[in-house]
């Protein structure tokens, strides 16, 4: 099965992430899997709305550490190339023009709430759990952060990544990150994705284009800020936390 599968019926794409073995984790693979899907079902007249889940339990665990690590041993030329492709998923959902709905499950982390951010719909099972906890590891979740402050607000965002505190789908439905509670999460997503694709599609679209400029953070410079992703990235502080999140029973020289 393909990391990512896409299936299109009655005018709604089905996007599934399919690497439950490591709780979907946007790995490099997965990141340019799901920019290249997006972008096609966007450009689909076929297709009226999209909806958003993941195979598994968990729906999203954030960057696949085991990339993290290797971009650390990457020339610094290649991670300067790398800056680009590595903001395109979240970049381009600051201009998507057709509606999607997430379906949440279980544990999101990371560039999985950023995920979350760029659907215009999210519902989310009662036992969800969120967190940003990019800071920990020593990073700062600069892809996401446009995305999660026009859905949040800039100032929960950031006390959010600051913290990197977990918080429930209660929360998240307050905090703005969520639209719905359920316990049939699958069902309740797809009834709202079915209903997206019976409305005039130039109506959403056009709605949506309006929507991304209203709400454009025009001031986000993606370069620099992928620049200064770059320079955490050879942090030896990540280097470090990469480590023990990997191997949390290894005895470290500062434990």
């Amino acid at each position: 099965m393909s990391i990512v599968s896409v299936d299109i019926n009655e005018g709604v794409a089905h996007v599934q992430m399919n690497a439950a073995h490591n709780g979907n984790a946007l790995s490099d693979a997965m990141v340019s899997e799901l920019t290249t899907i997006l972008r096609q079902v966007d450009q689909n007249p076929q297709v009226r709305s999209i909806m958003l889940s993941a195979a598994g339990k968990n729906f999203c665990a954030g960057g696949d550490l085991n990339d993290f690590r290797a971009a650390q041993s990457k020339p610094l030329e290649q991670g300067y190339r790398d800056i680009e492709p590595s903001m395109a998923l979240f970049s381009f959902g600051l201009k998507i023009r057709t509606p999607i709905v997430a379906a949440v499950g279980g544990a999101s982390r990371g560039g999985g709430l950023g995920l979350i951010a760029m659907a215009h719909v999210a519902v989310a099972r009662p036992d969800a759990t969120f967190a940003l906890p990019e800071v920990k590891l020593g990073l700062f979740p600069f892809g996401i952060f446009p995305l999660l402050s026009r859905a949040m607000g800039p100032r929960r965002t950031l006390e959010l990544a600051l913290s990197s505190r977990v918080f429930g789908a209660d929360d998240a439905l307050a905090y703005g990150l969520i639209h719905q509670v359920s316990d049939d999460v699958q069902g309740s997503a797809e009834e709202i994705a079915i209903m997206l694709a019976s409305r005039s599609n130039l109506a959403i679209s056009t709605g949506l284009e309006a929507f991304n400029h209203l709400t454009d953070p025009g001031s986000w410079p993606f370069d620099y800020v992928g620049l200064l992703r770059l320079l955490t990235f050879k942090s030896e502080a990540l280097a470090q936390n990469v480590e023990r999140f990997l191997h949390p029973h290894q005895q470290y020289p500062d434990d």
